[in-house]
């Protein structure tokens, strides 16, 4: 049962905690599921799978993000919710395999726990005028959860556009949703999301590791790894060398009513094809450790470049989202997925490591280039601060 109390809440943590870590650690749990999806099932299938799967699950794991950004996590009584809600993302992420088969009803009902918990938790810790918005919310997650219930239970076209109506409600909310009594711990809220990413870069090295299984360490071998690793860290600098600053910056600045409009269109949907992104050339990268001096099955070489291409847009539009775009950086973003796309040639008619390689120069590239486009804005805002 929701309900308001007259005590205040503990103080929210200015950092991310070490229980918030394990809880992410339990979601980012999905993406090496997904990846496995992907890797069984490399088609347009597979991904609509993926996408959809993983478009419904982060929407809630972005309530709980936000959620634990407003209140400590130190008393028993809330570690103890927050331990039942990761026992649900944990199912959900066991049952992501068969979730449109066998296990959907399975998933279903670990995503209604989600929901209750989360529901349950943000009366007892929001005031009366959020808690009574927060009851203008629940309808659309509790939907969401009813339609992924009854996906549990049919099979077909009916099953997938059960899912695919889950996710159109997290978009509606978003779309017609006001929040004027919300608020957002900013610096905390964009740590906290930063930390799922540089998990889930960590994930795909683990999958890798695990990969390789009892490879032979020849040196095409370790050069993939290699390779690999120095992908991830392109894929890391593109968002955090200057775009989790300017995402803090931009929230601090914002009026309280642009806030989570803010958020939700930066957090919400940019980060799925951040994600997605990610486990698209983790699922691609299998093949390049497994066969790096050969060309590459059309499907990976097609999830190497078009997940990096994809999480370039997705980075471009989270700079939209926050205010620091720009018509250069868009079109650098643009022209780097475009190459990135092209490389899926590269990688069928060479070698693996040959896609790699040149991805990993595309996206330093577009990394340079918004780093210098990123101190270009921060110089002319200092000058005309110090101007007036």
């Amino acid at each position: 049962m929701i309900r308001a109390h007259a005590a205040p809440a503990p103080a929210p943590p200015a950092r991310v905690t070490t229980f918030e870590l394990f809880f992410d650690l339990v979601f980012v749990l999905t993406i090496t599921r997904l990846t496995g999806v992907l890797h069984h099932e490399p088609d347009v299938i597979g991904l609509l799978t993926v996408f959809l799967i993983l478009a419904n699950i982060w929407w809630m794991y972005s309530g709980y993000s936000w959620l634990t950004s407003h209140t400590a996590t130190s008393s028993l009584g809330r570690r103890a919710l927050l331990f039942v809600a990761m026992g649900g993302f944990l199912v959900m992420a066991i049952a992501t395999p068969d979730a449109f088969g066998d296990d959907g009803l399975a998933f279903g009902l670990a995503y209604l726990v989600v929901v209750i918990v989360h529901l349950g938790m943000f009366g007892r810790v929001f005031e009366h005028g959020a808690v009574r918005e927060m009851l203008q919310i629940a309808p659309y997650n509790l939907g969401s959860a009813a339609l992924l219930i009854i996906a549990g239970f049919v099979e077909g076209a009916a099953d997938w556009w059960l899912w695919g109506a889950a996710a159109a409600l997290h978009v509606v909310l978003l779309e017609v949703g006001r929040y004027r009594s919300f608020s957002l711990p900013q610096a905390h809220y964009v740590e906290r999301n930063g930390v799922v990413l540089i998990v889930a870069l960590g994930e795909s090295m683990v999958s890798l590791g695990l990969g390789l299984g009892d490879e032979v360490l020849t040196l095409p071998v370790l050069a993939a790894a290699v390779l690999s690793l120095a992908l991830a860290a392109a894929l890391w600098s593109l968002y955090f060398v200057d775009t989790d600053a300017a995402a803090e910056r931009s929230l601090e600045s914002a009026p309280r009513e642009s806030v989570l409009r803010i958020a939700g269109l930066a957090f919400s949907y940019a980060f799925v094809p951040l994600l997605g992104g990610i486990v698209m050339i983790s699922s691609g990268l299998t093949e390049v450790l497994a066969h790096p001096l050969e060309p590459l099955a059309t499907a990976s070489a097609a999830f190497i470049g078009g997940g990096a291409a994809l999480y370039v847009l997705g980075i471009a539009a989270f700079r939209q989202a926050i205010g620091a775009a720009g018509a250069a950086v868009w079109l650098a973003s643009a022209f780097a997925a475009i190459a990135c796309i092209g490389t899926v040639w590269l990688g069928t008619a060479t070698t693996a490591i040959a896609e790699v390689a040149v991805v990993i120069g595309i996206l330093f590239a577009l990394v340079a280039v918004a780093h210098r486009r990123s101190r270009h804005l921060e110089a002319a805002t200092a000058r005309a601060v110090d101007g007036n």
